[in-house]
């Protein structure tokens, strides 16, 4: 899940997916207070790092295939995060997640839930190769996505998507 969270959400080498799921747990072991929680690499901060290495790209900042680059921009928006949360932290502001309504937080779980799907759409029906050879779709948008996807339904892999439709079924019963 850490590979997939990273080469597909974050838009980094999958190498880092394996560091955060190492190395925040050790460091939520020496700094955090819950015994319970489970610390690891998660699909809504994979997501809004990919959008700021989008970004990236999107302004030229990097290559679409610049790893180095790619993961440079992820250690600095981790970095920052971490900061930010551990100064908070300090301030003692966790009262505030009180403050964002429960609609607006289903609705925004919701939304990610959507933005993955179509992100795992051009792997499950094979059109990775093809996607990676016409520009900017990998690392677009979900519009862009869908909208390559519905070009190119003629040059889905057959045999990936089987499998990837029988998988999906019975995660979905046997779940």
């Amino acid at each position: 899940m850490a590979l997939s969270y990273a080469s597909n959400l974050g838009h980094v080498p999958p190498i880092n997916g394996l560091y955060s799921f190492v190395f925040n747990p050790i460091i939520y072991a020496l700094l955090g207070s819950c015994p319970q929680l489970v610390v690891g690499p998660e699909a809504a901060g994979s997501l809004l790092l990919g959008s700021v290495v989008r970004e990236i790209v999107d302004k030229g900042k990097a290559g679409d295939t610049d790893d180095e680059a790619h993961a440079r921009v992820a250690g600095l928006v981790t970095g920052l995060a971490g900061a930010i949360i551990f100064v908070a932290g300090l301030a003692r502001l966790g009262f505030l997640d009180n403050v964002l309504s429960r609609p607006f937080m289903r609705g925004f779980i919701s939304s990610v839930g959507v933005i993955i799907i179509v992100d795992q759409l051009l792997t499950e029906l094979g059109l990775i190769k093809i996607a990676s050879h016409v520009g900017g779709v990998s690392h677009g948008s979900s519009i862009d996505k869908l909208g390559f996807i519905f070009s190119h339904l003629g040059d889905v892999h057959m045999l990936t998507c089987v499998v990837s439709a029988v998988s999906f079924g019975i995660i979905m019963i046997f779940r």
